[in-house]
């Protein structure tokens, strides 16, 4: 990435545009190969909204597919500049830079400082006024002005005669004053185009004021040269022209001849060719550039140019006026399918904040927040909404409700991005606002999102906290909608802390109250959320009822992002009956419908879930696939808690691959960013996972401590089912180090809490391993008794794969017990299921103990078979060795 520095006027755009047509270099590390850019493109920053205008413009303009959330686009722009050679041009960045040099908003920063990372196919090359604040520019060029011979040279090129190389030397060779002292002298004394004209037009002291020492300075070009130019082409302009110029400049954007003519009120009856003349012949004398796009004339202001024309525009309330009227006119009333959609609205916005009619500008930014929610255009969320917060915190309005509900909306961008922190500061500052206006309403949404944003970060007593005084607030007021919402997010918490029962019961409530108003989208929430708690309770048919009667309701209503939800559901209760294939299928329907809405945050954990059924399938390089893919969703949208459980289902696979130290770094990775985000749920589990890991590696006093450090956050937080898996954890580690009463106890604990909260799965898991256990005891009818009822279990909820590995345990038993029919029976059983499932690795074991069986059965039919026929042979010779002793006594007695 290539700076171009200097002030305004002084050519940092010309020098930007030979390159940018000539492909001139400015690396001369680089070959001549190097400089071929197939694709290029430029763009003024000053012209569009936000990021996203740059990122979409440019993907459109070089046919690249353009995703429709925001949140998609820096990655996709990065990407396709990494695989490809272009060359882009940002002219006047200093439009998105404050006065120190800072970026106006994070956003434009994030994909700078990415694109300083990552780019390198590319080259993006920034003219400005002022450096950003951002280190990693390849180079930084400021430019001084043109050299004498240059300047001459420009003015020759416009027919100009005279000491062409004096007067550029004592303007300091600066482009846009050499060009607009061109214009001026061609349009009046287009006969006699001479220097010495500039007396005649009252410009004869112009090169020795500029050499003057009281005006001598970096600036001085701008100050003083471009402005008596400016004012000697101004006052040659016919009185509509000067009109035209001023009235235009109101425009923060490029403007065509409607617009033009929408803030020429004083000429009603004026046709519409005859503006796009007067706009033309601005252009012609360097006060306005143009373009053609779309067969249409497009015209703007060279920023200095558009700083002058403004400030001889004087007062410009009237001409706000008039600029909304034009954008109301224009503004389309909701068919809305993209950002340039609800660009009238945007610009409208713009008008009424120049005026300080922010309440106004907040009317006009509800009216598409909507839309801009569900295309998830979340970074012009944020850049609007801290506009207006950023104003109303100047002011100190903190009794305004406009306010209040601009931060709930910053609130909810962050909370979308996963930035929790972030948006739990701005939900408190609009709880502060709307306690002090006595909005109870408002004061009850702010405790129901700071309840979503602590339940979230796994801090689940704080959320009960806020998800109950939400909920007394909205029954106060009566707002039944509210209170359903509220009873929902209580059920929530409740599965989180594994209290099963508490939570159907509050999804139930939350249920009746939906039915009750007739809310099918929050019936529709109300299943899923009862769908969630039995699969967490192991009753997975009910689940798979709950999330198909979402799933109806959704699609009945249309709601294309809840349908990809209960796809998921589906898919995440098929992944745990172990019907691989039908899981798989779930997740892909899910993933579709997400890359249709552009849903990002929910493409990723469809990618984790794909990633989690083959870690089960045993195709880890393909699980390895789909988490890194989730892995890159979630950095691409900033979603700090997805970053993190993408690196622990990475660690999870490679534990299984038993390469245990890319695990520990996979684990350790995503402990430290739960950390950071005080997701304390979340760090329990990466401590498991490296406890997991230690265990295998044979460390098992880190093993234990990692187990222990994971259930202390469980007993803290009140996870009682994560309670009960760290109790599993611990008993296996001593169950690796042949301590196997201590075994027994962990097991026989985890056992404990799996009945009390009810979760069928869990109990049957520990019933297995309580069997493992005494099988290693020696003690084999009791293996056989935990195994077997870890089985009935396991049929009862209809997990196949869970049933298959009691079969498999038993058989193991079984065989101990020489019972050999029986073990084969149950390896035969395992093996018919993993063959449904899909497991091709686990049929093969079954196989190998099925052999094994056969191996031991042969030398017993051997020995058999040795036995049937040796003994006659046996009894023959003991008949013969006592007839031969009879033989003996009768002989001798003969």
């Amino acid at each position: 990435m290539i700076g171009i520095k200097g002030v305004g006027g002084i050519g940092k755009s010309t020098l930007a545009s030979k390159i940018f047509e000539e492909e001139i270099t400015l690396d001369p590390s680089l070959g001549d190969d190097e400089d071929l850019f197939p694709k290029r493109f430029w763009w003024e920053a000053g012209n569009l909204g936000g990021f996203s205008g740059l990122a979409r413009q440019l993907l459109t303009e070089f046919g690249y597919p353009v995703p429709e959330k925001e949140i998609d686009l820096q990655e996709a722009l990065i990407r396709q500049l990494q695989r490809h050679r272009h060359l882009i041009i940002i002219d006047n960045l200093e439009s998105l830079l404050g006065e120190d040099g800072s970026w106006n908003n994070e956003f434009y920063q994030q994909f700078f400082t990415a694109w300083i990372e990552k780019g390198d196919t590319s080259k993006i090359i920034v003219t400005t006024r002022e450096k950003p604040k951002t280190r990693g520019f390849n180079r930084w060029i400021e430019l001084k002005g043109l050299k004498p011979p240059e300047g001459a040279q420009l003015l020759a090129e416009s027919q100009i005669t005279g000491d062409l190389e004096n007067f550029s030397r004592r303007v300091d060779g600066h482009p846009l004053l050499l060009r607009l002292v061109a214009d001026l002298i061609l349009a009046e004394f287009p006969q006699n185009p001479s220097l010495e004209r500039l007396a005649d037009l009252g410009l004869g002291n112009l090169s020795q004021l500029l050499s003057d020492p009281q005006v001598v300075g970096s600036h001085r070009q701008e100050t003083v040269g471009i402005a008596l130019v400016l004012d000697a082409s101004f006052q040659r302009l016919s009185q509509r022209q000067q009109e035209l110029f001023t009235k235009t400049s109101i425009y923060r954007r490029e403007f065509d001849s409607p617009a033009a003519k929408a803030v020429m009120d004083n000429y009603p009856e004026i046709a519409l060719s005859e503006i796009t003349a007067d706009l033309r012949e601005l252009q012609r004398r360097s006060l306005l550039e143009e373009k053609e796009e779309n067969r249409q004339r497009i015209f703007s202001f060279q920023p200095l140019v558009w700083e002058y024309a403004q400030y001889k525009a004087g007062d410009q309330r009237e001409l706000h006026q008039k600029a909304i009227a034009y954008y109301l006119s224009i503004a389309q009333p909701d068919s809305w399918e993209i950002l340039n959609d609800v660009q009238p609205y945007l610009e409208i916005f713009y008008h009424c904040y120049q005026l300080t009619e922010y309440d106004n500008a907040f009317d006009i930014l509800r009216a598409i927040d909507d839309f801009l929610t569900r295309r998830g255009y979340y970074q012009t969320r944020a850049d609007y909404y801290l506009e207006l917060v950023t104003v109303y915190q100047q002011q100190e309005e903190q009794t305004n409700w406009n306010y209040a509900a601009s931060l709930t909306s910053l609130g909810n961008v962050y909370y979308l991005l996963g930035e929790y922190q972030k948006a739990i500061e701005f939900y408190q500052q609009s709880l502060a606002i709307f306690r002090e206006i006595g909005d109870r309403g408002g004061e009850a949404n702010s405790y129901n999102n700071l309840g979503n944003a602590y339940y979230s970060l796994g801090e689940y007593e704080k959320a009960i906290e806020f998800y109950q005084q939400s909920l007394a607030i909205k029954r106060e007021i009566g707002n039944r909608g509210g209170e359903a919402y509220s009873y929902m997010g209580l059920g929530n918490v409740y599965q989180s802390l594994g209290e099963y029962q508490k939570a159907i019961e509050f999804h139930q409530q939350s249920l009746a109250i939906e039915r009750e108003i007739g809310d099918r989208g929050g019936e529709a929430y109300s299943y899923m959320g009862l769908g969630n708690v039995y699969h967490s309770l192991g009753e997975y048919e009910k689940a798979i009822e709950f999330y198909q009667q979402s799933l109806a309701i959704k699609r009945e209503i249309g709601d294309r992002g809840g349908e990809a939800n209960s796809y998921m559901g589906l898919g995440i209760v098929y992944k745990s009956l172990g019907e691989y294939p039908k899981a798989i299928e779930f997740y892909q329907q899910s993933l579709a419908i997400e890359r249709e809405i552009g849903d990002r945050g929910g493409e990723a954990s469809s990618y984790m879930g794909l990633g989690n059924v083959y870690k089960s399938l045993g195709e880890y390089p393909k699980a390895i696939e789909f988490h890194q893919q989730s892995l890159a969703i979630t950095r691409e949208i900033g979603d700090r808690g997805g970053e993190a459980y993408s690196y622990n289902n990475l660690g999870n696979v490679y534990y299984f691959l038993g390469e245990y130290q890319k695990a520990i770094e996979f684990y350790q990775q995503s402990l430290a960013i739960l950390r950071e985000i005080g997701d304390r749920g979340g760090e329990a589990s990466s401590y498991m996972g490296l406890g997991n890991v230690y265990n295998f590696l044979g460390e098992y006093q880190k093993a234990i401590e990692f187990h222990q450090q994971s259930l202390a956050i469980k007993r803290e937080i009140g996870d009682r089912g994560g309670e009960a898996n760290s109790y599993m954890g611990l008993g296996n580690v001593y169950y690796s180090l042949g301590e196997y009463q201590k075994a027994i106890e962990f097991y026989q604990q985890s056992l404990a809490i799996t009945r009390e909260i009810g979760d069928r799965g869990g109990e049957a898991y520990s019933y297995g391993n309580l069997g493992s256990v005494y099988d290693s005891l020696g003690e084999y009818q009791k293996a056989i008794e935990f195994h077997q009822q870890s089985l009935a279990i396991t049929r009862e909820i209809g997990d196949r794969g869970g049933e298959a590995k009691s079969w498999f345990n038993l058989g193991l038993t079984y065989y101990k017990l020489k019972r050999i029919s029986e073990a084969k029976e149950a390896y035969l059983q395992a093996r018919e299921l993993y063959q449904a499932l899909g497991l091709a690795g686990y049929v093969q074991k079954c196989d190998d103990k099925i052999r094994q069986l056969e191996t031991r059965k042969y030398p017993l039919i051997v020995a058999f078979f040795l036995g049937v026929v040796k003994f006659p042979l046996v009894l023959i010779g003991v008949i013969i060795v006592a007839l031969w002793r009879l033989l003996k006594r009768w002989l001798r007695k003969a």
